[in-house]
């Protein structure tokens, strides 16, 4: 017999209000630190670090854990990633951005509990244009 309570949660999860997620679109100065060598070596940053990419964690940037498992379609135009997110995630979903042409550098944000599924397309013309809708 279902009970209300597992009603209610099925229908949460159906009608949640998608959550549109923005990586900046390049990585803000002041979240690089540059600092002079012991060897007398200069830093400079000579070019602004542009998005590449973005995706859904399993967990905290310290625990690395890219998610392996999603479905991707592609278009003339666009890349989608369709990611499933339905627990259990013990530490939470993270979504990553990445900076650079290799992604050197990461920017990561916990999303909320409720969230159970990412959709992630990507302008093949511009790396930079990234939608990333979740519901």
């Amino acid at each position: 017999m279902i009970s209300f309570v597992s009603i209610l949660s099925i229908c949460s999860e159906a009608f949640a209000s998608p959550q549109r997620i923005e990586c900046p679109k390049v990585l803000p100065d002041k979240a690089i630190r540059l600092q002079a060598t012991a060897d007398g070596w200069k830093p400079h940053k000579s070019a602004p670090m542009k998005l590449n990419s973005a995706a859904p964690t399993g967990g905290p940037p310290e625990m690395q854990a890219d998610l392996a498992e999603f479905t991707t379609t592609r278009s003339k135009t666009a890349r989608t990633d369709v990611y499933d997110l339905r627990p259990p995630n013990p530490d939470g979903v993270w979504i990553k951005c990445g900076y650079g042409k290799a992604n050197e550098i990461t920017l990561h944000k916990r999303l909320d509990t409720t969230i159970t599924r990412c959709t992630i397309t990507q302008n093949m013309s511009s790396a930079s244009e990234i939608n990333i809708l979740c519901t």
